[in-house]
């Protein structure tokens, strides 16, 4: 079993929004980063924006931002929006009847209990599971360091150093 590249697309992008953070990204500097044609970008964001978890903005200021926290995007969600057919085999899809031995072997059973084990492990985990390594995504997505996280030090006359 393979994702569809829609599919692949779109847990990139929501990848590189959550590392991003509030600064955000643009299809252009998405599409650059993984080296994928805008125009298939752009449907994949229209996706991501119509299920609610990124948000696009035009004009000055604009671009994509996540609309969700990333602890709250479960992986699980994401696939079944994303993808289209999750019939590994004719008897499991909308169609059983193109399989002559339908409901009578055990196929049906096995690959049904095997998709829901797979979702069941999918939706254990969040977007926030997926960008552990933030650091690490940073630079691989040609992104400027994140601010620190490290609370500014003061003199003691109370000023910022």
């Amino acid at each position: 079993m393979r994702l569809t590249l829609h599919s692949d697309l779109g847990f990139r992008t929501l990848i590189f929004l959550a590392v991003a953070g509030e600064k955000g990204g643009s299809v252009p500097q998405i599409a650059d980063a993984y080296g994928v044609s805008h125009n298939h970008l752009k449907k994949v964001v229209n996706h991501l924006a119509h299920a609610g978890w990124v948000e696009a903005a035009r004009g000055r200021g604009g671009g994509l931002r996540l609309r969700v926290a990333p602890a709250q995007i479960s992986i699980g969600a994401v696939m079944r929006e994303m993808e289209s057919d999750f019939a590994l085999v004719d008897c499991l899809g909308a169609a059983p009847e193109r399989c002559l031995i339908a409901g009578n072997c055990g196929l049906q059973r096995i690959f049904g209990e095997a998709l829901r084990a797979w979702f069941q492990i999918l939706d254990r985990y969040s977007l926030a599971d997926a960008v552990e390594k933030p650091g690490a995504l940073h630079d691989l997505l040609g992104l400027a360091a994140a601010a620190s996280t490290e609370p500014v030090a003061k003199n003691q006359g109370g000023e910022e150093n």
